[in-house]
């Protein structure tokens, strides 16, 4: 089959979640004998790296053996992640087109989300992969300007009014709900995301399909690291506020255990003073250190050194990868109660740990449990079963593409 991946964003300036998802099943559906190519939007990308083709830039590249397809407007549009927009219909059209995929599966419809009424138009099937809440909020992730949690825009109402978005607003959400409801099938890897949105009454059927681990890339911890330096917890991912880092370094520091180290591993996206604040705490308590960014193929490297891996979202978190490829690993999970693969995952007090962020106390009790009953986290890893292989969730996929036959 010949399959394109539609993503807003992608390797190598962009490397989170969703893009790391796309990148797995795209050499895996490659490794299983189908085409496949990616189709994504050059935000940041200098518009002298394209040429002009069907009126947009255009360019291609190859990423770790997969051929990208990379556009963007000449001039980008201020609220180019904000709209849902067909103003590149008739270029995209030309692409499918020319590209004749069987199939077009879209990870993220952010800056791109004529596609869908482009593979309408043109006859293509379209799965879509809910890989967060975008389609309900505009920052993806429920919270208000203060990061304070939300859990609904009431049709574009609270958005109106705690968001300070315009009127706008409606007529975007009544979009966003047209294309969840065009597409032909909906998928999406937690039970929580789905919950979510049929809470907010988006009632069409999604599938439950769990992502899958590359376990090429794993190398389990087999042994017990050596404690005499103390017990590291690791933070791996974004450093941003929304990941929860804030709360996690005011946590570990109410802690004042000498045998505890919490080493943070990854870098800003955006400007929100988080990278500030990680590096001003180091500065104060030389058990915190900040370890800088690290590629995916340092993280088997990275987990070999750390005990425990705290993922502190304090912002609603559709997934969370690091929590299945840590537990990959051999390596347990703290985790809040808003995290999407914990709740998959993680059973508390058995193979990891979930707090609330109701009470977050429970974070600093069971950072100073650990201190002082280091021996807790090799009864939790003794309890971790392996996740799936990403084969498997590819098997899942292809199935819902070949049903379009």
């Amino acid at each position: 089959m010949k399959i394109l991946f539609v993503v807003h964003n992608f390797f190598p300036k962009f490397f989170g979640g969703t893009e790391r998802y796309v990148l797995n099943m795209a050499k895996q559906m490659q490794r299983m004998g189908n085409q496949v190519k990616v189709l994504t939007y050059g935000i940041l990308d200098s518009p002298e790296l394209f040429s002009r083709k069907d009126g947009i830039l255009y360019r291609t590249y190859i990423f770790e053996g997969i051929l990208v397809i990379c556009i963007r407007h000449q001039t980008i549009p201020p609220d180019q992640g904000y709209r849902i927009s067909d103003d590149m219909l008739e270029s995209i059209i030309s692409i499918l087109k020319t590209e004749e995929p069987d199939v077009i599966h879209v990870a993220h419809p952010m800056r791109l989300s004529a596609v869908v009424d482009a593979a309408k138009q043109v006859g293509l099937p379209v799965v879509l992969t809910i890989t967060d809440f975008w389609l309900l909020c505009v920052r993806g992730r429920f919270f208000k300007p203060d990061y304070s949690l939300c859990n609904s825009s009431e049709g574009g109402k609270k958005c109106r009014l705690q968001c300070y978005v315009d009127d706008s607003i409606f007529e975007r959400n009544e979009k966003a709900r047209q294309l969840f409801d065009s597409v032909d099938v909906r998928i999406a890897p937690s039970r929580f995301l789905i919950e979510i949105f049929k809470a907010n009454k988006w009632d069409k059927p999604i599938y439950h399909v769990s992502h899958g681990v590359d376990y090429k890339y794993v190398v389990p911890v087999k042994e017990r690291r050596k404690r005499e330096a103390g017990v590291i917890f690791g933070y791996l991912g974004v450093v941003s506020r929304f990941k929860g880092i804030e709360l996690l370094i005011s946590s570990f520091k109410k802690v004042e255990a000498a045998n505890i180290r919490l080493n943070i591993y990854g870098n800003c996206l955006g400007e929100d003073g988080t990278i500030d604040l990680v590096r001003e705490a180091g500065k104060k308590d030389n058990r915190l250190k900040s370890m800088g960014r690290f590629n995916h193929d340092e993280l088997s490297r990275i987990l070999e050194q750390v005990d425990i891996v705290v993922v502190p979202s304090t912002t609603l978190e559709s997934y969370g990868l690091v929590v299945v490829e840590s537990l990959a690993h051999g390596v347990p999970v703290i985790a809040s109660d808003i995290v999407g693969s914990a709740y998959e995952f993680i059973k508390h007090g058995v193979n990891g740990m979930i707090f609330s962020l109701q009470n977050p106390l429970e974070l600093v009790e069971i950072i100073r449990q650990i201190s002082e009953q280091p021996s807790i986290i090799d009864m939790l890893k003794a309890n971790i079963t392996p996740p799936q292989r990403l084969e498997e969730e590819a098997f899942v996929v292809e199935r819902v593409y070949k049903s379009f036959k």
